[in-house]
């Protein structure tokens, strides 16, 4: 975890084991960029059809999902991406049978819709291992203009049991900040169903930070790590999912990052297409 110009980078919070599912994930928890374009999702987006215009007709079938959410505040890894006020998600993902995902998702604070606080462009390749385990690589790319700003690039591997377990290990590069270092990260999630559409969701996890200090702010830094979870209730009927998730991050780091920290409670309204 690294900051760029007094302000922490982001990293998810819960892994992206939504490609093996099929369906966009949204939510940046979590998971959590200065100078950063909104163009650089749309030259993704670009790039992505035109070669499929160029490719053969059955190099390019896949499905295309999305998902569109509204949250109390979006949060990554314990921290905050925007203030706590209602802000708005979308994204898509196109999926191939060979195990092939594509997304591209965005955010913005309700208070100010003009401005995108967060985009996210993504790349993944999973693999089924056996019957219950899979694999999956990603290299996905964040905007975060928001309370948070950086100019973040992570690529991850991960491991899923039965869409129920999740670990990832993933590196987390600050383009943006002066501190260029790569910033490992480790997160273990779970997602165990109940009785009428109700699951127990959460994880937890750590990450390396770095905070500016000092006169430049980006000349020295206060650098650790700091550990970060959630837990809380999903239902999901049909298209429709409601999750309420108590998050915190460590009392340790409160030092550095009590400023960035996210609020207590987080309540997510989302919709599948």
């Amino acid at each position: 975890m690294t900051h760029d110009g007094d302000n922490p980078t982001r990293q998810r919070q819960r892994a992206h084991n939504e490609y093996g599912r099929g369906s966009a994930s949204c939510s940046h928890r979590n998971h959590p960029v200065r100078g950063a374009r909104f163009g650089s999702a749309r030259a993704f987006a670009a790039t992505t059809i035109a070669i499929c215009s160029l490719a053969p007709v059955h190099a390019c079938a896949g499905d295309l999902t999305g998902t569109v959410s509204l949250a109390s505040q979006l949060v990554d890894r314990g921290l905050a991406i925007t203030p706590a006020t209602p802000a708005l998600q979308g994204g898509i993902v196109w999926t191939t049978p060979s195990g092939w995902a594509l997304g591209l998702s965005g955010g913005v604070d309700l208070r100010s819709p003009s401005h995108v606080a967060e985009s996210v462009a993504r790349v993944a390749r999973a693999w089924t291992l056996s019957g219950n385990w899979r694999m999956q690589v990603d290299m996905v790319y964040y905007h975060y203009a928001g309370r948070l700003h950086a100019n973040v690039y992570e690529p991850g591997v991960y491991w899923v049991y039965r869409d129920v377990l999740t670990f990832g290990l993933s590196g987390v590069y600050i383009a943006s900040a002066d501190e260029h270092r790569l910033h490992p990260a480790a997160d273990l999630n779970f997602h165990w169903p109940l009785a009428g559409g109700l699951f127990i969701s959460g994880g937890f996890g750590i990450a390396r930070y770095a905070v500016p200090y000092g006169y430049p702010s980006s000349e020295r830094y206060h650098v650790g790590y700091y550990r970060y979870g959630e837990a809380g209730l999903l239902w999901s009927h049909g298209a429709w999912q409601v999750e309420l998730d108590r998050v915190a991050i460590d009392t340790g780091s409160s030092r550095y990052l009590r400023r960035f920290a996210a609020s207590p409670w987080l309540l997510t309204l989302s919709r599948s297409f």
